[in-house]
């Protein structure tokens, strides 16, 4: 009896002992799945995204001449940003210093680009290729799958054809001064998207402009302007040039034939009055008939008695000496007989001649001169003479005709 009451605390002792090997054996399971599990929890990523997901990609252009950007899309950034930060801060089993300044230098390390991005048409596919700081998404345990992803195109418009009138319709060309010294001015009125942003040129400029030249102005514009507006010209750029006529209010007579017999008579009668002084010529034109001069007390004593109109020549500038410094566009000059005696009786005939200059015509049929303050420009005993002074010594400058009789 003894023996099997040993023999029954013998195998309870082994039971015992058998139970607490298994409890310290599964304790020690435990302990080590808690610890795998806890490693595993400290290299496991919060969040897994594609770069592309990351990214807003927009359309701009026409129809088969689109183009596609890609940039971040900060709503996209800020949701993945927040919720790795709200992991970090809540984690028990983050062993990484991660500062605010982290989430900062991921955002700014992320960029894209398109490589296909040129030429597009609705329905076609982009690539969109994104980068970022691969380390700091390491460090906030945000895993990037993926660089990039595809895009279909929508949106785009079809382009608006203009036709050159249309072009040409916003501009405005304007002539100011006299023909043929017309200048020219542009202003681009048009509220048309493209050409509003489109210069307008002058083809072979001049500095001046006589009235019916022909000026050429062409519209200059780019793709990139037709594709950034919508818009698209029916003409290449080359082609789209208009044709304008130079026109001013009034113009410069150009011959004897546009001045009118009244107007001529009017400057023939207001040349007279310019005789008035006989002693600024007469000393000179009495020598020159060898006659004697007489003088009372130390001066001349010459009059001159009523003109007489002898002939007269117009004269038009030649073009290429147009606005030269001295030259007027047209003149007219007149020349007189006219008497000159002195105070003894004696006396002889002089010719003299006097200008007016740029005579002109207006639109209206008007004309404008002025006739108020005759001048002599030339006077001699000798016809001859004076018009070779105020006539034949222009020819290399003028047209010359001689208008009466």
């Amino acid at each position: 009896m003894k023996e099997t009451a040993r023999k029954k605390r013998r195998v309870g002792v082994i039971r015992r002992r058998r139970r607490r090997i298994i409890i310290l054996i599964f304790a020690l399971l435990l302990i080590l799945c808690i610890f795998i599990i806890m490693r595993a929890m400290l290299f496991l990523p919060y969040e897994t995204v594609e770069l592309a997901d990351l990214a807003k990609v927009e359309f701009s252009g026409i129809n088969g001449e689109g183009v596609a950007t890609a940039s971040v899309d900060d709503d996209a950034v800020d949701a993945l940003l927040s919720s790795v930060k709200e992991e970090h801060d809540s984690s028990w089993f983050s062993n990484d210093e991660v500062e605010d300044g982290d989430y900062a230098k991921f955002r700014q390390s992320l960029t894209y680009s398109v490589p296909n991005g040129m030429g597009l048409f609705n329905g076609a596919e982009v690539t969109v290729v994104g980068a970022c700081d691969r380390q700091i998404a390491k460090k906030l345990k945000i895993d990037i799958k993926g660089s990039s992803g595809t895009f279909t195109v929508n949106g785009l418009r079809d382009a608006v054809k203009l036709s050159m009138d249309e072009v040409f319709a916003g501009l405005k060309v304007s002539f100011s001064g006299i023909s043929p010294n017309l200048e020219i001015s542009l202003e681009n009125t048009s509220p048309n998207p493209l050409v509003g942003r489109m210069k307008f040129e002058i083809l072979n400029p001049q500095e001046y402009y006589a009235e019916g030249d022909t000026v050429r102005i062409q519209a200059v514009y780019t793709e990139d302007m037709c594709i950034e507006t919508g818009y698209a010209v029916d003409l290449p750029a080359e082609e789209c040039v208009k044709e304008y006529s130079a026109s001013g209010d009034s113009a410069y007579l150009s011959s004897a034939s546009e001045l009118p017999s009244d107007i001529l008579e009017k400057a023939i009668q207001a040349g007279k009055s310019a005789f008035t002084d006989a002693n600024e010529y007469g000393v000179r034109i009495f020598c020159e008939a060898n006659l004697v001069p007489v003088y009372i007390n130390k001066k001349a004593t010459f009059t001159y008695g009523t003109p007489k109109y002898i002939s007269s020549y117009f004269k038009t500038v030649h073009p290429e000496k147009a606005g030269d410094l001295g030259l007027s566009f047209n003149d007219l000059d007149i020349i007189y007989e006219v008497k000159i005696s002195q105070a003894d009786g004696v006396s002889c005939n002089a010719y003299g001649a006097v200008r007016f200059s740029d005579i002109c015509k207006s639109t209206d049929g008007s004309y404008s001169y002025d006739f108020s303050e005759p001048v002599i420009l030339s006077e001699s005993y000798f016809s001859e003479r004076v018009k070779k002074n105020v006539v034949e010594s222009y020819k290399d400058s003028y047209d010359i005709e001689r208008v009466r009789p």
